[in-house]
């Protein structure tokens, strides 16, 4: 069922049930407040009669005085009896048969001043009189044509409302569901209508940019930037892997074929092999640079409080080992208050990364590379920062560095398959830091990356 069928048949029924609740408050509040105004009626007859038939004369010789109800105005199928204290009947204008049904109420009324009661489809009261100390029991029973007649007609008014309204609301739920419900229906006609494009090149559009469809339209379009950027990094990232296992591939292949055809002796062959042997451990590095940034989105990751420090003091030592030519300087700056770099991720993964930032250091930098260490208490990070004197990165390269096999324009023929950086990057957003770099031709390049700093206390307070 379409949303707008669920949603019209939704406010129809609240608007229903808002009417009967209403029509039924309406009507029953019109049958209280007639019967409540027919007993006040059938009371102040009662009283008269009192007035009239007892207060002005004696009870003596009541029965025998030729007087009709008529006399006064009566009611539709009044019904007037008096007893005694005795309980005897003094006066009455209707059958036996029916004066005995209002005998019966005499105990009741002896209780209490009055007393409403209901004969067949006639309302009645009973009232005690009381004339020369002397109680009498005084039932005025009657039909209230007029009050049920406007209750009727109130009733077929209230349903005929009900009917007409009962329609107004279903076509006018259905209109402005419909309304509100067309940016949507846009949208989706948007979608299916370039479906066929197969491209991420569209957007929906935003509307007002307020409410929770637009809010929609911009949440899907942001989801489609980033599936537009994400298989053009992918199509770069087939196109630059596939450039860069082809050119290793090809030279060994070239070498064996030539070497196949005309070598003739050990020494040429030899020369060959080392050729060969030389770009297949190219190749290897690359491949298992590749899986290396497979293995950094893997879900998988175990994590724990570490010392950052180390970290960084082994991913130093790993790249003097590496390159004995530089000079790699390692200082702290402000210290935490407990005197510890403490960060919750994997110890070997942050390692990795800050090697992968020094060795780019060293390997584009023949000066000094500065590796500073502080923490931010204000915002509660551990800052590395890596500084070098190098050839720096052009302005156009920068936006592409972290991006997987890409390589600066003045990289040169310095070794690499430009890797490292997005390694580094997967490693640090798996971590809940940031990486960023600072760099130009003439000054070298700054990379800072920002860790969270791991607070035992309040982990264990939350």
């Amino acid at each position: 069922m379409l949303i707008r069928h669920k949603l019209t048949i939704l406010f129809t029924a609240i608007g229903l049930a808002i009417q009967i609740a209403f029509t039924s408050f309406v009507y029953t509040f019109y049958s209280v407040y007639r019967e409540q105004g027919f007993t006040v009626r059938l009371q102040g007859k009662a009283r008269l009669f009192g007035r009239v038939m007892i207060s002005r004369h004696s009870s003596q010789g009541v029965l025998d005085r030729a007087l009709n109800a008529t006399d006064l105005q009566t009611l539709t199928e009044e019904h007037i009896s008096i007893f005694d204290q005795q309980g005897n009947l003094v006066f009455t204008n209707q059958a036996p048969a029916y004066v005995q049904k209002e005998a019966r109420f005499i105990p009741a009324l002896a209780k209490q001043t009055s007393i409403q009661f209901t004969i067949n489809r006639n309302e009645g009261v009973g009232i005690v009189y009381r004339d020369r100390d002397l109680p009498y029991s005084i039932f005025v029973t009657g039909y209230d044509r007029l009050g049920h007649s406007k209750q009727q007609n109130l009733l077929v008014i209230l349903l005929v409302a009900n009917l007409g309204g009962f329609l107004l609301i279903m076509i006018s739920g259905w209109y402005f569901v419909g309304l509100f419900l067309r940016p949507l229906a846009n949208m989706v006609s948007r979608v299916r209508g370039v479906q066929a494009d197969a491209h991420l090149t569209f957007r929906l559009n935003e509307g007002n940019q307020t409410d929770e469809i637009a809010q929609l339209a911009m949440t899907f379009n942001q989801l489609l930037t980033q599936l537009q950027t994400t298989f053009e990094n992918q199509r770069q990232f087939v196109s630059h892997a596939s450039h860069e296992l082809r050119t290793p591939l090809t030279t060994v292949l070239g070498t064996l074929e030539t070497s196949h055809q005309y070598d003739t002796n050990p020494a040429d062959w030899r020369i060959s092999m080392e050729v060969a042997m030389r770009e297949l451990t190219k190749l290897v590095k690359l491949t298992n640079s590749l899986l290396k940034l497979a293995n950094t989105g893997d879900g998988s990751l175990a994590m724990s409080p570490i010392r950052l420090e180390e970290c960084v003091m082994s991913a130093v030592s790993q790249v003097k080992q590496k390159r004995a030519d530089c000079t790699v300087s390692f200082q702290f700056g402000q210290m935490p208050a407990d005197d510890f770099f403490e960060v919750m991720g994997n110890e070997i993964l942050l390692t990795t990364a800050l090697q992968n930032v020094i060795d780019n250091a060293c390997k584009y930098s023949r000066q000094v590379v500065l590796v500073d260490l502080f923490t931010q208490p204000a915002s509660a990070q551990h800052v590395i920062t890596v500084t070098d004197q190098g050839i720096g990165i052009p302005l156009d390269d920068q936006p592409h560095v972290f991006e997987p096999l890409y390589r600066g324009q003045n990289a040169g023929q310095a070794e690499g398959f430009g890797v490292g950086l997005a390694i580094t990057q997967q490693i640090i957003l798996r971590h809940q830091g940031k990486i960023s770099l600072v760099s130009s031709p003439a000054t070298g390049t700054i990379v800072r990356i920002e860790l969270p700093a791991y607070d035992a206390k309040a982990l264990r307070a939350a």
